[in-house]
């Protein structure tokens, strides 16, 4: 791996095509604003991580809406009758789109 400016660039990684960093669909969950409704799209974390949302009913293709942004607090989502806090590290590794954004 090259450095480049002092850092390592991800570019030069054979471990991490480019395809792999540059092209991440969506937003983070945490960007998403209070009564937006959003499709998940992507789990940017962990084996546990995604075993965990799994078990609490969310996966890629979930319907959510955000009821309340944490800051600095949990996030508030609700997905179907079930609402759900979510901390603000994992709501950035959560990617969602606006559910008026999707093409259909």
């Amino acid at each position: 791996m090259k450095q480049r400016g002092g850092a390592y660039d991800p570019f030069d990684c054979k471990h991490y095509p480019e395809a792999d960093v540059v092209m991440r669909p969506g937003m983070p969950l945490a960007m998403a604003c209070t009564g937006e409704k959003a499709r998940i799209v992507m789990l940017a974390g962990g084996r546990g991580m995604h075993q965990r949302l799994t078990s609490m009913g969310l996966g890629v293709g979930s319907e959510i809406e955000i009821i309340r942004r944490g800051s600095p607090g949990p996030f508030l989502i609700a997905t179907g009758n079930t609402r759900l806090a979510i901390g603000a590290a994992m709501a950035h590794k959560i990617m969602v789109i606006p559910m008026e954004r999707e093409i259909e």
